[in-house]
């Protein structure tokens, strides 16, 4: 129905550019924390933390092998893919969750009041409005 629609969905792409803006926004962040030389594995380990895995977490279905399912084993399918999806998810979060953890505490109370105003979301943006 989604394709009926228009709606194209291309998971790479996306994760892709969402990579590459995760990779602008560190330099920028890095800059303004000034770290210290002795903060640096620190930060290091952070970055590693938060890196997006290579692939996207949530795996496709996979559509002939679903048609060819009665409906009710289709639904068990499905269910079983999103509960899957939904605990990668969640393993992602805890792991960046613990990263930032391990690292704001790392920083000085100026550091992290500026860490905190960076990562802060933006919701400008969800009012329409851009930097």
């Amino acid at each position: 129905m989604m394709g009926e629609m228009g709606v194209h969905h291309d998971e790479g792409r996306m994760h892709d550019r969402m990579s590459k803006q995760w990779d602008k926004r560190q330099v920028e962040l890095k800059t303004k924390l000034h770290l210290a030389p002795s903060q640096e594995p620190a930060w290091n380990a952070f970055v590693q933390g938060m890196k997006m895995p290579a692939k996207p977490l949530m795996q496709p279905m996979d559509r002939e092998a679903l048609a060819k399912l009665s409906t009710p084993e289709r639904m068990e399918k499905m269910n079983a893919l999103h509960e899957a999806n939904l605990a990668a998810m969640q393993a992602h979060i805890k792991q960046r969750s613990e990263a930032t953890r391990t690292f704001y505490n790392q920083l000085s109370v100026e550091q992290q009041k500026v860490f905190d105003a960076e990562t802060l979301p933006e919701h400008s943006r969800w009012k329409g409005k851009r930097d």
